[in-house]
């Protein structure tokens, strides 16, 4: 996770997209081990920063004095005011996020955020773009084990929508491609090493999901390491921000 963090600022080039007024407030929905926030407020140090999480693996003794964390499942609401905040930012969610744990973020989001505050999500559908066919097999059956629990990934192509449903207003969608291989540089040869640590921690529900052995998973993720050279593989992130109205 927090090489996930370097990797995202390296390759969008900023740690986020919408302005952040002096003074302001921030939050960060599933920070994680707040890596993102600690940077920002290393950054910015009269900005507020807020982490909560359902998983308390967020620092609890040393980290900026303007940073606060909490203990708490955002999607199911936060002990923070009504019109608290000038930014909500929210990363990486993708795969734990039911359609329904959509809708009750961006309303969450959008009851703790100021009249005119921002709202920025940045997520990827998983899917990897100019594949290759084991990798396609692999990520395909990681769609499927993610189907069992009601998780669609694609949902994140259609999030500018979802942020309109929800009231908000001047939604942007930007897109970023992210190499996976050495034939990507830095970013990409980290980003394939991201992916691949990532399959090694599902490989049982790969092999449950497919029906076949982990030994057959491991063959077939070895496989992978080659398509991301011969097929020069990258996937697309998308940035989804939209701004709740003044009135």
């Amino acid at each position: 996770l927090h090489t996930q963090h370097y990797i995202f600022k390296a390759a969008l080039e900023k740690n986020i997209h919408v302005p952040i007024p002096e003074n302001g407030r921030v939050i960060d929905f599933g920070c994680g081990p707040a890596t993102w926030a600690m940077d920002m407020a290393t950054e910015m140090s009269t900005i507020n920063f807020v982490g909560v999480d359902i998983s308390p693996i967020y620092p609890t003794a040393i980290f900026p004095r303007n940073c606060n964390f909490y203990n708490e499942d955002f999607v199911n609401g936060v002990s923070q005011p009504d019109n608290a905040f000038d930014v909500v930012f929210q990363r990486n969610v993708t795969c734990g996020f039911t359609f329904e744990h959509w809708q009750k973020s961006m309303k969450e989001a959008y009851r703790v955020l100021k009249p005119g505050g921002y709202y920025e999500c940045v997520e990827s559908d998983i899917t990897v773009e100019n594949a290759g066919p084991q990798t396609n097999a692999v990520f395909e059956h990681l769609r499927m084990s993610m189907a069992t629990r009601n998780v669609d990934p694609s949902v994140v192509r259609s999030l500018d929508r979802l942020m309109a449903a929800a009231g908000f207003k001047d939604v942007h969608v930007k897109e970023y491609m992210i190499p996976v291989g050495e034939w990507g540089g830095k970013v990409g040869q980290l980003w394939k090493q991201n992916m691949f640590a990532i399959l090694e921690t599902v490989r049982p529900h790969l092999a449950k999901v497919a029906r076949i052995s982990e030994g057959q998973v491991q063959d077939i993720v070895n496989a992978m390491h080659q398509e991301t050279v011969t097929f020069k593989s990258h996937q697309i992130i998308y940035v989804t921000y939209g701004r709740k109205p003044l009135y």
